[in-house]
């Protein structure tokens, strides 16, 4: 009967034992999947960064994004009907096609990014201020071009001696409302001449320009930003004693607006 009884007690014994280990062996088991999971997710690659790095070099490159409004979206529409984006850069013989210009180096790298897409031409008024370019009806040519988006760099160094800033911002009103005459969704850009070192008549000058286009609400490209401070001598590292830009201050000029128009 003893022995029954403790045969009995050593069946249970024996299962609740088994049950016990069962399930601690059942826990282990699940650690031990879930960490080699955890092993083989680390060295798997990286889905979301993979997939990140695909959609962002599948992205479409955003040209022009730094322009003026208005222009990334006639970009677009012309390139999608096949056609050319029409850049007209106007000004003062500071703005000519002669090698190292600013307007020369600015149209290499446009045509480099670009290609076919965008042309760049270029309208010098050479030394003649405001009211010759009146006068002498300067412009006419540049009118008849329709070009999608003018840059003009006013004649202000020309006017400098002898013509008032009312008479040149007077000009260049009636140049842009006969340019948006023959085409009426042409953009206006307009920018100032380089800068010099402590300008005094020359500054108001810039001054009532910047004044002008925002009262006109006309973008106004601001390069000056680029260039040293007009009161410091690091000035005159890129200007020489004519009041132009040597090689290295045209070559400031250009990337600035390139930056802007990339």
């Amino acid at each position: 009967m003893k022995k029954r009884r403790f045969l009995t007690v050593f069946i249970m014994v024996a299962c609740v034992t088994s049950v016990i280990g069962g399930h601690f062996y059942y826990n282990n088991k699940l650690e031990e999947t879930a960490y080699a999971a955890k092993l083989e997710l680390a060295k798997a690659p990286n889905v979301k960064t993979e997939t990140e790095k695909t959609a962002a070099s599948e992205k479409k490159v955003e040209h022009f994004g730094n322009a003026p409004a208005g222009i990334a979206d006639l970009y677009n529409k012309k390139k999608a009907a096949g056609e050319s984006l029409n850049l007209t850069l106007v000004g003062s013989s500071l703005t000519t096609t002669e090698a190292g210009n600013w307007a020369t180096l600015f149209t290499a790298k446009m045509n480099e990014a670009y290609g076919k897409d965008v042309t760049v031409g270029t309208t010098s008024f050479g030394k003649f201020n405001s009211l010759e370019l009146t006068s002498q009806n300067s412009y006419a040519e540049l009118v008849k071009k329709k070009t999608d988006v003018v840059l003009i760099e006013p004649v202000l160094m020309n006017d400098n001696e002898g013509v008032s800033i009312d008479d040149t911002l007077y000009v260049l009103g009636k140049m842009i409302n006969d340019i948006k005459f023959t085409n009426s969704e042409a953009i206006i850009v307009i920018q100032p001449s380089n800068p010099i070192y402590q300008p005094v008549k020359y500054a108001t000058q810039v001054s009532a320009l910047e004044a002008y286009a925002k009262e006109k609400g006309i973008p106004y490209l601001d390069h000056w930003v680029a260039w040293p401070d007009v009161d410091s001598e690091e000035l005159k590292k890129y200007v020489t004693d004519d009041l132009v830009p040597n090689e290295e201050g045209y070559k400031l000029w250009s990337e600035h607006v390139y930056n802007v128009f990339k």
